[in-house]
């Protein structure tokens, strides 16, 4: 009898134990507008503790007694809470990550440095996290890409993500993006005998080139001509990359940038740059994949930058360079 009463006594502490809990986790709780901020690799006991000191659950305690029945996976960002929110709501909350989202824009021809500098600017991510990741062999052989890192492949556009979001994430909606938007070119790289690897890279020069869509495959067409004739490439805006990849660039082209030993380099080096140099719109992409159909071996740029004079023979091409000059 004494046996029974002990487990009848103890059954009965643990259903009010469990009441308390579950009362604790589903009741709401009254919450003024509060904006809570969780960085990524925040540990749960930590963001626990936040919300908490925020007022917008009454236990951290709780919290990680649901945590440690859910095991979700709760997202870093910023997060709005106001009204009567449960417990159990607050988490889901964060496990789904509804957090406040930010505009972020990279535009056609945005480098990975410049994307960095954007979404440090916009707290999304910190710029040196973000070129670690993008930098990095093992992210890079994810995607199953022959590139020493992901530029080229985060596809320009209007992107939407909340503060703290892991670098690693914005690379992968970047890269599903590049892909969905390019299924359809992708389709004629076998029947070119392009690699995605090649047909972005020289895309990428295109686009730096220039922003002429009628000016696109003209530029494709001279890349092309001169790696079968075996000529250097000469692309300023690698010149450019290789500073950036430095950190020496400061806005301006200098002279002594076009004699750093580096494989980005198409003064130095022959044939294509190891990867692409910039992530490139669909006008280039496709002028990659259907280049005119003409000889021109040569172009140079007006003084204002707006047009580009092209020329077949080196003799023609300094004619332009005098009348670029004018």
């Amino acid at each position: 009898m004494k046996r029974f009463l002990f487990l009848l006594s103890y059954l009965t502490a643990i259903s009010l134990i469990t009441a308390f809990i579950l009362y604790g986790i589903i009741t709401p709780k009254p919450v003024g507008e509060k904006v809570v901020e969780i960085k990524y690799g925040t540990p749960v006991p930590e963001i626990a503790e936040i919300l908490e000191r925020e007022g917008v659950i009454n236990s951290r305690y709780l919290f990680l007694i649901l945590h440690a029945f859910l095991r979700g996976k709760l997202e870093a960002g910023e997060y709005e809470f106001k009204g009567n929110l449960s417990l159990y709501e607050v988490y889901k909350i964060l496990e789904e990550g509804r957090a406040r989202l930010y505009k972020i824009v990279v535009k056609e021809g945005d480098d990975l440095f410049d994307i960095a500098k954007n979404l440090e600017k916009n707290k999304i991510c910190k710029a040196k996290d973000f070129l670690r990741y993008a930098f990095s062999e093992e992210v890079v052989k994810r995607y199953n890409l022959d590139v020493p890192s992901m530029e080229g492949f985060l596809f320009p556009d209007t992107y939407y993500f909340s503060k703290n979001t892991h670098p690693l994430k914005v690379i992968d909606v970047m890269y599903k993006n590049f892909l969905e938007k390019t299924e359809n070119l992708r389709k004629h790289l076998e029947e070119k005998n392009l690699s995605l690897e090649v047909w972005v890279t020289i895309a990428s020069m295109v686009e730096k080139e220039t922003f002429l869509k009628e000016e696109k495959p003209l530029i494709a067409a001279v890349i092309y001509n001169r790696l079968r004739r075996g000529m250097k490439l000469q692309i300023d805006p690698t010149v450019i990359y290789v500073a950036k990849r430095r950190g020496l660039w400061r806005g301006r082209l200098l002279k002594r940038f076009f004699y750093i030993d580096d494989p980005y380099n198409t003064y130095l080096y022959f044939g294509l740059p190891p990867g692409p140099i910039s992530n490139p719109g669909l006008d280039s992409l496709k002028a990659s994949l259907f280049p005119a159909k003409v000889d021109y071996l040569y172009f140079v740029a007006d003084r204002y930058g707006r047009k580009h004079y092209f020329a077949r023979t080196y003799v023609e091409h300094l004619r332009n360079m005098r009348r670029a000059r004018r």
